[in-house]
């Protein structure tokens, strides 16, 4: 998959170093030897022939041609980069035709490091590759699947369980604290792509540039690391292959609650609302009935059993001169979520081109397409009193879902437990469709101007029309509503591309690579709420609605750069890289336009992997320092933003106005992120055995932060550079072959990664700041904090102290409290403290990857695990009650509840839900994926070549944690975007208010290769 670009950028300057030797080499010529050298698909241009024990030798042509000039005994030895190397003798032999194998182990070491290709061995920054080889033994149906656990310093986590939910990728921890924290994600040379929609079938290679001396070259693009896909081509005879494979879902465990024991609930309600000074709800005969009969178990109502099927199929080859490459993948999705009435469906096709016009230009057309439908996704509903299955746990289970007259019980029949509309009306009624259609387009083409000197132009392009539509009964005046909104992204790039690269006098290799770039998107959303709908019959009806409100809005932005990166080799030990990117962007205002970013960085190899003989074959050190920006700020960040309201100022009609809620900041610049990386690799036992250990430190500077202003001067807020973040941290990579014979082979890679985040600087002497997400219940408090000092990610609650006991009844009336309340830490005057009582950032995560090979049984077994981090467990806070709209106790522990023979700690009355009782260690490992394949092949009646490989497995098989929800890697918040915002996703991890569960999931496939 790598050769096509090896040879074009590797051939020509080959050629000239095996010339250059012919001219230090006095050869005795006793005859003259002509060939070709080639492999399945074709002639390689730039191979190597070289008499064995000597410097004379020369390369192929661009056809794979060579003319050597030899003696009868001397020995040719043939190499090229990614092939195993023949030796042959040439005897009486005038013509010789080789025919090269590639060898895996070998195309490994070629690494994407952003307009072009480096050996691992030449590397000098800090960049882990996934190849498809470490994930083609499960079934992947996402790409965060992919990458997890398989790349040091990469986190990554779905947001939720949900079908087609959002990834969460962070290198090397997190650096903005209002900006956008995703990596850089380059798909075959095209910036910004989607990984989210990406089929993993499509994918050859993920190379992770995680150092500023590798970041750099993207200059204000890179500051949040970057990711490079590489996309599969076509090679030699024609194949077919089809993997198709069926999953079911299920929630792996029921949470505890007293909807388990309606009996329970009803007598704790009573004695609930006794303590409040009301009237018991339930009779001692309605106990009993619900004793005897039991109630409705929501949690049981909403949740299901899912089956999902996934379909890949691909064509793959080239013309019998290898002239013409081609890779063709379809790839379709039917997930069912473990929630009632939701799920995903996704189509995507890609085309991928490839074709030697001579024998200097080569030509590239890569096409895809996806269309992706979320049906349900209850993260839009509205998440202010917690998700659908944080209500679902709060309903009142004494309340049957339907009435005797079949309509659905719309509230609680005694007014109690969750407020909120019945949650299995809301989910079965309610039809909301986010669909995201995506295409993209890259060309590619590459000139070989000379043998050293070639031109590559890179022009893509990405559309994406997202809409949603949405069609509810669950709103405030219990009538149905709708709402429709488009967002249309559009972009385009053009980079040329130049590449100079000699070696002199065979030590010296210098290449130079010099990019200049320009890319645009824009971006236009329009949408409108219809309210009160006179006809309930869905969301094609929206007209007849009573209140309407429309939304508009646009955008567009441009980058132009200019790049050039100084590679430098030194005898194959040492390896110097220094680049210098200039990005202007018409973000920000003249004056702040353009941003220099520089990198350095440097590798010496203390044991050459060419010239070792013991048993350690490679040990190189590696150093390098570098800045990358980040314009963390809208398109028209700089300037005032205006808001319109009518105000009757008068007292008689309203009248139209306009009102400032943020200032104009015109000498806004970038965030600059400075990175200092020292690294250690090692290769031992021939090449087995690898070990990669780097540490890191980051220092995020002049970060964009929103001000506020105070009301004598307006009120709003203003962005300003201010504040500063740092990153410490440690990535170790190790793989080993534990056994290898011709039955057995055992390849074992584990990937850790362990960083410290720190916020060291805020502004006006702060030393902390709230954050936007508000604790549900309706109690109008802050859920997250930046704190100076720690890291971001704090939980901001009080400290519960358990409860008020009874000879603790004096100290507790001089606050208002009885024995039983609920007892918090409290300040000098006696007042509630809030402060900061948990992080919800992981400070270790780590993946253990083995694949297991006996003859024709393969097996998959993937363990991953994330540590040093809470999680601010709402939803467990919601199922206990006391207030807001989940009023009734239904946590399973309440049985429990003080009373005065039995005084525990478990609170008998209302209590906040913000508080430490409900933040609990997150920590997890995790059986991520077993899967267990065999593999037919030379099946006569599908015809030659055929295989067939019978699979099936299980994901998320077991969780080690002590976390009392469904799992501690989900989270639920609402939209980052619009009035409802809660901020950077970053600053307020880790907190639940009613996750879509993460599913344990059971797989069943066949793959067919034809």
């Amino acid at each position: 998959m790598k050769k096509q670009l090896l040879r074009i950028l590797k051939g020509s300057f080959l050629m000239g170093l095996f010339l250059t030797l012919l001219g230090f080499q006095q050869v005795q010529a006793q005859q003259q030897v002509t060939g070709t050298v080639s492999d399945a698909e074709g002639p390689i241009p730039g191979a190597n022939i070289v008499v064995q024990g000597t410097t004379n030798g020369v390369t192929t042509d661009f056809d794979g041609n060579f003319s050597i000039e030899v003696s009868p005994e001397d020995v040719l030895v043939i190499s090229y980069i990614g092939y195993s190397t023949q030796n042959v003798t040439v005897g009486n032999q005038t013509t010789i035709n080789i025919i090269l194998v590639e060898d895996a182990s070998q195309l490994d070491e070629v690494i994407v490091i952003g307009y072009g290709t480096a050996l691992k061995k030449d590397l000098t920054g800090a960049v882990s590759r996934v190849s498809s080889e470490s994930f083609e033994n499960q079934p992947v149906t996402r790409v965060d699947e992919a990458l997890q656990g398989r790349a040091a310093g990469v986190s990554v986590a779905r947001e939720n369980g949900a079908p087609g939910a959002g990834i969460k990728i962070r290198i090397r921890g997190v650096n903005s604290i209002t900006g956008n924290n995703d990596p850089l994600i380059v798909i075959d040379g095209v910036l910004g792509g989607d990984l989210s929609t990406l089929n993993p079938n499509d994918i050859a290679s993920m190379d992770v540039l995680k150092d500023a001396s590798a970041t750099a070259i993207y200059g204000v693009r890179g500051s949040n690391g970057v990711i490079l896909v590489t996309t599969k081509r076509g090679s030699g005879k024609g194949q077919v292959n089809v993997d198709f494979f069926t999953t079911i879902s299920e929630v792996p465990d029921f949470l505890p609650t007293l909807a388990d024991d309606v009996g329970e609930f009803a007598r704790i309600e009573n004695l609930r609302k006794l303590s409040i000074g009301q009237n018991p709800t339930f009779t001692d005969a309605e106990i009993a009935d619900l004793v005897a009969n039991g109630g409705t178990h929501y949690q049981d109502e909403v949740l299901r059993t899912g089956v999902s099927q996934n379909l890949q199929i691909s064509a793959s080859g080239s013309d019998t001169d290898g002239k013409l490459r081609y890779f063709l993948s379809g790839n379709y999705r039917d997930e069912e979520g473990i929630v009632i009435n939701t799920g995903y469906q996704q189509i995507s096709l890609r085309s991928n081109l490839e074709a030697q016009i001579s024998d200097k230009l080569k030509v590239g057309l890569n096409l895809f397409g996806s269309r992706g439908e979320t049906k349900n996704n209850f993260e839009r509903f509205g998440n202010g009193q917690g998700s659908t299955i944080a209500k679902a746990l709060t309903w009142d289970p004494t309340t049957p879902i339907f009435d005797d007259a079949g309509n659905y019980n719309r509230r609680s029949i005694k007014g109690i437990g969750s407020l909120n509309l019945n949650p299995v009306l809301t989910l079965n009624e309610t039809d909301a469709k986010d669909v995201d259609e995506q295409f993209s387009g890259t060309l590619n083409v590459n000139y070989q101007i000379t043998d050293n000197f070639s031109y590559t132009m890179i022009a893509g392009t990405r559309v994406n029309n997202f809409n949603l539509e949405r069609f509810t009964v669950e709103n405030s005046n219990d009538t149905p509503a709708a709402n429709f909104s488009t967002n249309k992204f559009t972009a385009f790039q053009l980079s040329n591309i130049f590449t100079w690269q000699k070696i002199f006098k065979d030590k010296h290799n210098v290449k130079l690579t010099g990019v200049q770039e320009y890319s645009n998107n824009k971006t236009s959303f329009n949408s409108y709420n219809a309210d009160n709908l006179v006809l309930p019959n869905g969301f094609f009806f929206a007209e007849t609605g009573t209140g309407f409100s429309i939304s508009n809005n646009a955008s567009e932005r441009e980058l132009s750069s200019f790049m050039l990166r100084a590679e430098y080799i030194f005898d194959n030990n040492l390896s110097l890289t220094a680049t210098g990117r200039y990005d202007g962007t018409s973000v920000f205002r003249p004056g702040n336009k353009w941003g220099f970013f520089p990198s350095i960085a440097a590798g010496y190899s203390l044991i050459n992997p060419a010239e070792s003989t013991g048993f350690i074959s490679n040990l190189k050190l590696r150093a390098g320092w570098g800045q990358v920006g980040n314009q963390a700020i809208d398109t028209f960040g700089t300037f005032a933003n205006l808001d319109g309201n009518i105000y009757a100022f008068d007292g008689g009609a309203p009248d139209p106005g306009t009102f400032i809620t943020s200032f104009a900041n015109e000498g806004l610049t970038w965030e600059t992120t400075s990175q200092t990386n020292i690294g250690v690799d090692v290769g031992f036992n021939e090449g087995r055995g690898n070990f990669s250990i780097d540490g890191y430190k980051k220092i995020t500077s002049d970060l964009l932060l929103e001000v506020p202003v105070s009301g004598t001067n307006g009120g709003g807020t203003v962005f300003q550079n201010v504040g500063e973040t740092e990153n410490f941290g440690i990535d170790i990579a190790v793989g080993y072959d534990i056994i290898q014979n011709e039955n057995l082979n055992w390849n074992a890679n584990f990937a850790g990664s362990f960083v410290k985040n720190e916020v060291t600087q805020l502004f006006g002497g702060l030393e902390q700041i709230e954050g936007l997400v508000t604790v549900p219940g309706g109690q109008a408090r802050r859920a997250n904090l930046i704190e100076l000092g720690e890291p971001l990610g704090q939980f901001q609650g009080a400290t519960f102290l358990g409860t008020w006991k009874s000879a603790e009844a004096a100290e507790a009336a001089t606050f208002g409290k009885v024995p039983g309340d609920a007892k918090y830490l409290r300040d000098a005057d006696g007042e509630i403290v809030f402060g900061a009582i948990g992080n919800g950032q992981p400070t270790f995560t780590w993946g253990f990857n083995n694949t297991i090979t006996y003859k024709k049984l393969d097996i998959n077994i993937f363990l991953s695990g994330s540590h040093g981090f809470d999680v601010y467990n709402l939803m467990q806070a919601q199922i206990t009650g006391g207030a807001g709209d989940s009023r009734s106790f239904l946590a399973s522990d309440q049985v429990n509840q003080w009373t005065p023979a039995n005084e525990t700690d478990v609170p008998a009355t209302v209590q906040l839900f913000n508080s430490s009782r409900y933040v609990e260690k997150g920590d997890f490992v995790r059986l991520s994926n077993l899967t267990i394949g065999y593999t037919l092949t030379d099946i006569a009646w599908l015809g030659e070549g055929t295989t067939i490989k019978i699979y099936g497995g299980g994901q998320n098989l077991f969780l080690i944690t002590d976390y009392s929800g469904y799992d501690p890697e989900a989270t639920s918040r609402r939209p980052e975007t619009g009035d409802n915002s809660q901020g950077n996703a970053d600053v307020a991890p880790g907190i639940n208010v009613g996750a879509y569960p993460i599913p344990r999931t059971y797989t069943l496939g066949l793959k067919v290769g034809f």
